[in-house]
């Protein structure tokens, strides 16, 4: 007995170097975000990001699927491990955020035809504007306060409709990231593309982390993180999906 009391406490040592043990990590993950997340082909490029580094320390993620208003609210009512396309911007606490995966820069666009000058928020707000769902949380207190003042804003978590609405002249502009645009553009079906569309980069980047419920996995991931990019496999898995 007195063999196996001092055996172990060594065996738990051994067990904590190796770090937490392999799991299966359930993710909160928005719909319709390709390229970044291809949710019917469980792939896309911040989700393969988080897939690749949590896979360096032994787990496998499995994505869970919502929209995306009720991504952080998941995360807060632990129904998941973690969620992703999150920020300290999303309005939860008591969870612990990783270091930026993914960035992503959104932008206004409006058809070229129409020359609007749109050289910041304040110009959208005389503007139909239709952004992508929880624009508020994300694009800063300008453009917060001018949703809040311009009777014709509205949101569309569907962003291929988006692209449809902005190019059948159903609203002036559209709100959204810019490789969503291009890849939803290149799909679309049911409005003329061929339209020349102006781009206005009016917003500054927008830096996405990963929420966990638990410090320690957080950390893991941090360090995983910090490998992939090190190793230029964060650049490979962008270079997938979309080119500089």
């Amino acid at each position: 007995m007195n063999i196996l009391l001092r055996i172990i406490p060594s065996i738990i040592l051994l067990a904590l170097s190796f770090g937490s043990v392999a799991k299966e990590i359930k993710v909160a993950v928005g719909l319709a975000l390709p390229p970044y997340v291809i949710s019917s082909e469980n792939k896309g490029m911040e989700l393969d990001i988080i897939k690749e580094a949590l896979a360096l320390t032994g787990h496998t993620v499995k994505p869970v699927y919502l929209p995306f208003a009720r991504v952080p609210w998941s995360l807060k009512e632990g129904k998941v491990d973690a969620a992703m396309t999150i920020n300290e911007s999303s309005g939860i606490d008591s969870v612990f955020y990783s270091q930026s995966h993914i960035t992503y820069q959104n932008v206004a666009v409006s058809l070229a035809k129409n020359k609007y000058t749109i050289n910041d928020v304040a110009d959208l707000s005389d503007r139909s504007v239709l952004a992508f769902q929880s624009a508020t949380l994300y694009l800063g207190d300008d453009f917060k306060n001018m949703a809040s003042k311009n009777n014709r804003y509205k949101e569309e978590p569907r962003q291929d409709i988006q692209i449809t609405m902005v190019y059948n002249g159903r609203t002036e502009t559209v709100v959204m990231d810019k490789n969503i645009f291009k890849y939803y553009k290149a799909k679309e079906t049911r409005a003329d593309v061929s339209q020349g569309v102006n781009i206005h980069t009016i917003f500054p980047p927008s830096l996405y982390k990963v929420g966990f419920r638990s410090k320690a996995l957080r950390d893991e991931f941090n360090t995983s993180l910090k490998k992939l990019i090190a190793s230029g496999k964060h650049k490979e898995i962008i270079n997938r999906y979309v080119s500089d």
